[in-house]
């Protein structure tokens, strides 16, 4: 599924209306209808009558106007409250509000902080709300009286339909500067908005129901838009299909470089994601002292001592080791658990400059990277997962403004520097070289604990080595593991979630995927 800025959702709207004809008052009153429906299935819930309907002074307005109307004729008692002055609306908006005032609807126009604190009685009392304030074109801060009456109707208890976005919320970004409405229920046009999608955006959403509004398919196909929301559908389309004639060399060969003393756990995690999702060879290099460790920890998989330092750390001799390894393998892991030092980062930055085998490069594997203009020169996929401290490290730029324009971050750090980038979070956002975003939808704050990174490593290349492309590889190993995390949460709670479990769960999540048809 498409997701759009709040510029691009303006060029369909424009399309539609001035290039295929369709007028922009049928498709305000096709959502004014759809937030309709789902306002009388609301108040059906509630056995609830009383509605008000917050308007402002853009189309987003005119959408509320056509709410009114249609509630007020099922029935329901509607006051409809505008933000400013009839005089200051125009366009399709005014059309809709000149129909109430021929129905006799009444509105009540609201001016000042005065007329505010009016309102909060009337709030306090009413079934439900309608935010119908503001649309998706705004930027930095609520200006006028928007923040108070934003501010009322989070106080109050009532429960909150936002027609399209949640006013306050940056369409673009998810970014909220001062308030936003904290509705129970979105209901947004055509396509869902990033800022719907993203956080802290996400958090004022309630449950996002996208709905049709009569905008053709053709007029978004012809957008060619670059953002995805990944999706169960788009998982299940990607993954490879196990044949009956197979054995375990079909599946691929991995070789995973991690750990180093005190952090066995981050490789044991990496490995064991790995063999769950598939890989057919599993090979772990590690220090030589944590061989017997490893080999005790894990059974399915090969383990291979590797030369190290006085204090249980890869050596850079190790590098040769690696290299020979790698002559077998098909996919290079490495980073989980290995400390970052000079011995470490000889290895990593050599092995991503001699080697051309597909890598991924995790955790300490990232904080060692000394010249990012080395990953130019790979012509394997190479898959990049830092959370915003680690890419905040490597492009030498602050987390806030990283967490502010992640999307845009991430599109340009992949296409200059040639790589897949999962800059992970609570909405993990995956880049291409290509210029394509993908924006992920499952996972919980459970997985805010050491080592989901690790299993996510494990997935990512454990599909890399059964001969997935890189692109498909990293969407369907972020999709399942947030989703194994969902569903290892809804028995287990977000409080006592572990790494482990994520893989633990993996079975269920791909089930759950596979039936998706």
């Amino acid at each position: 599924m498409k997701v759009v800025t709040g510029a691009e959702m303006k060029e369909v709207d424009r399309y539609t209306i001035e290039e295929v004809g369709i007028s922009g008052l049928v498709l305000m009153e096709n959502a004014g209808r759809e937030v309709a429906q789902a306002a009388v299935e609301l108040l059906d819930n509630l056995n609830g009558n009383l509605v008000i309907v917050l308007a402002g002074k853009g189309n987003n307005g005119g959408d509320g106007f056509v709410v009114s109307r249609l509630l007020i004729e099922q029935g329901f008692e509607v006051k409809t409250i505008l933000l400013g002055k009839k005089e200051d609306i125009s366009g399709d908006a005014k059309v809709n509000l000149e129909i109430l005032d021929k129905l006799e609807a009444k509105i009540w126009e609201i001016s000042s902080k005065e007329e505010v604190l009016e309102l909060k009685l009337l709030v306090d009392k009413t079934d439900l709300i309608v935010d119908a304030l503001l649309g998706t074109g705004i930027k930095g801060e609520l200006r006028g009286l928007y923040p108070e009456v934003i501010t009322l109707v989070n106080n109050s208890p009532t429960a909150v339909i936002a027609v399209d976005i949640p006013s306050g919320i940056e369409a673009d970004t998810g970014r909220v500067v001062d308030t936003a409405i904290e509705a129970d229920e979105t209901i947004t046009f055509a396509l869902p908005k990033i800022g719907t999608i993203l956080y802290p955006g996400a958090d004022f959403v309630g449950n996002l129901k996208v709905v049709d509004i009569g905008i053709p398919q053709m007029v978004i196909t012809k957008q060619e838009f670059k953002i995805d929301l990944i999706t169960s559908k788009l998982v299940n389309d990607l993954l490879p299909i196990r044949v009956a004639d197979s054995h375990k060399g079909s599946y691929g060969k991995l070789l995973l470089v991690a750990g180093s003393t005190g952090m066995t756990g981050a490789a044991t995690l990496a490995t064991q994601a790995s063999l769950k999702i598939g890989a057919g060879l599993v090979t772990l290099g590690v220090p030589r002292s944590l061989n017997p460790i490893l080999e005790i920890k894990l059974t399915e998989a090969m383990t291979y001592p590797l030369g190290e330092s006085k204090e249980g750390i890869l050596s850079r001799e190790s590098v040769i080791e690696i290299k020979k390894l790698l002559n077998d393998r098909d996919v290079l892991a490495i980073g989980p658990g290995l400390t970052a030092n000079d011995e470490i980062g000889y290895i990593v930055n050599h092995l991503l400059e001699k080697t051309d085998k597909p890598m991924v490069v995790d955790a300490d594997g990232l904080n060692v990277i000394y010249d990012l203009n080395i990953l130019k020169g790979r012509t394997v996929p190479t898959v990049l997962t830092p959370h915003p401290g680690e890419l905040s490290k490597l492009i030498n730029q602050p987390i806030e403004a990283i967490r502010v324009n992640s999307i845009e971050i991430a599109k340009d750090f992949a296409r200059e520097y040639n790589v897949i980038l999962v800059l992970k979070g609570a909405r993990t956002i995956i880049a291409t070289p290509q210029g394509e975003i993908y924006v992920n939808s499952t996972g919980n704050s459970g997985m805010a604990t050491g080592g989901s990174g690790d299993v996510l490593t494990g997935l990512i290349s454990g599909l890399l080595a059964q001969g997935i492309d890189g692109r498909s590889a990293t969407i369907i190993g972020v999709y399942l593991h947030g989703l194994a995390a969902d569903l290892a949460a809804e028995e287990l709670t977000e409080y006592s979630l572990l790494p482990s479990d994520i893989i633990d769960y993996l079975p269920q999540a791909l089930r759950t995927v596979m039936s998706d048809e």
